[in-house]
């Protein structure tokens, strides 16, 4: 039996402010945390903002300036129902773990300056156990183009905090696209790829007996969501590129051996779920994981985390529009939260916060059942009467 992870570091709180959908909204993470909403509420550009963070300590190609131009600049950035005097883009988060949840803190304000509007910083902070021990600030005085990095990517100034930026560094995105990861081209390009194109390298890379390890523990659970499925290792061939190497039962005596072209989209997406959650790294944001599962199998997916975390510690944080995701019963009411849209953008609340849900729950709903109907779009049974054709 593999011994427990030890508390790992993760983000524990999570504020935003004229970060695209959001005007200010603030949020409270444990090592799960789902995010439910409408098509446009803003799910994606919250997990978004916690990738922004990844982007500016990344060794190659990172930095405020690539990271914000990455999204197109400060203009498609800063959210639409920014006002007032307080118009900067603000990204402030705790980092802890189970015992001190407030290790760190780091907090950065960011607008845009002059005719070619480049990005620069109007406060950053950094707090080690509530003790600020490195800062920046604006003043009519400096030097706009020194403002124009952060304290936090640069070598020279994150000395004292090296823990702090290497934590940033281990946050990973996960979107597996199935086509990109069977397109052995992608593997040969530098750099991580969040759609799964170097996800064989990884696991090509990982030492043999922890990577053996982790397929046997994967291999567990794809016995029980896909039929047939008998045994899943790694190998790689005469150019030295890795490929998956899966065995299925048959009519015949001996199984049949299938590699990564010829596997399905779900048992594809599946291995990338399960393979990443078990990674002993940082939080681990997910987009949508039940695409293209069956729906009872989505309905573990939960539990598989749960399962995988006991050995990595690993926090994942997701969004998701399936409601057997959200209702699986090991899903507590501080796990879960509602994105809605509104005239002054999107706000986020906690299931728990919910005086509804917490009635629905006490009374024996599940988390999900109590709130995705409040996710829905309103007048969504309107759409059905939607005429496209006629006119």
């Amino acid at each position: 039996m593999a011994p427990r992870a030890k508390s790992a570091l993760r983000l524990t709180r999570l504020k935003v402010r004229n970060w695209r959908n959001f005007r200010e909204v603030e949020v409270r993470l444990g090592k799960r945390a789902i995010f439910v909403g409408p098509n446009a509420s803003g799910k994606s550009n919250l997990l978004d903002a916690i990738r922004f963070l990844r982007d500016l300590v990344k060794p190659v190609g990172g930095g405020l300036a690539a990271a914000v131009e990455e999204r197109g600049g400060i203009p498609k950035l800063r959210s639409l129902y920014a006002r007032g005097t307080r118009t900067d883009v603000v990204i402030d988060v705790d980092v802890g773990d189970d015992e001190a949840p407030l290790q760190w803190s780091y907090r950065l304000s960011f607008t845009r300056i002059g005719k070619d509007n480049f990005a620069s910083v109007t406060e950053e902070v950094v707090k080690r156990n509530g003790e600020e021990i490195a800062s920046q600030r604006r003043s009519n005085a400096d030097d706009q183009q020194k403002l124009a990095q952060t304290l936090i990517q640069q070598a020279g100034q994150n000395a004292h905090f090296r823990e702090l930026v290497e934590f940033f560094e281990s946050i990973r995105y996960l979107h597996i696209v199935p086509q990109i990861m069977r397109d052995s081209r992608r593997a040969l390009e530098k750099g991580e790829d969040p759609y799964g194109g170097d996800l064989l390298e990884r696991i090509n890379a990982t030492p043999p007996k922890t990577r053996n390890a982790r397929l046997r523990r994967i291999s567990e659970a794809l016995r029980i969501a896909v039929p047939q499925f008998v045994n899943l290792e790694l190998e790689v061939d005469k150019r030295g590129s890795p490929h998956l190497k899966v065995l299925f039962k048959h009519w015949r005596p001996n199984p049949t051996t299938q590699n990564e072209s010829q596997l399905s989209d779900g048992t594809l997406r599946l291995i990338g779920f399960l393979w990443s959650t078990s990674e002993r790294e940082g939080p681990l944001l997910l987009e949508e994981p039940e695409l293209s599962l069956h729906e009872d199998v989505a309905r573990q997916l939960p539990a598989m985390i749960a399962r995988m975390q006991r050995h990595s510690g690993r926090q994942v944080l997701m969004t998701t529009h399936s409601e057997a995701i959200a209702g699986e019963p090991g899903i507590g009411t501080h796990e879960v939260f509602r994105l809605e849209p509104g005239e002054n953008g999107t706000t986020a609340e906690m299931a728990a916060d919910n005086q509804d849900v917490m009635n629905m729950v006490e009374a024996g709903f599940t988390v999900g059942e109590a709130v995705m109907p409040m996710a829905r779009p309103k007048n969504i049974n309107q759409l059905s009467l939607f005429d496209v054709v006629s006119g």
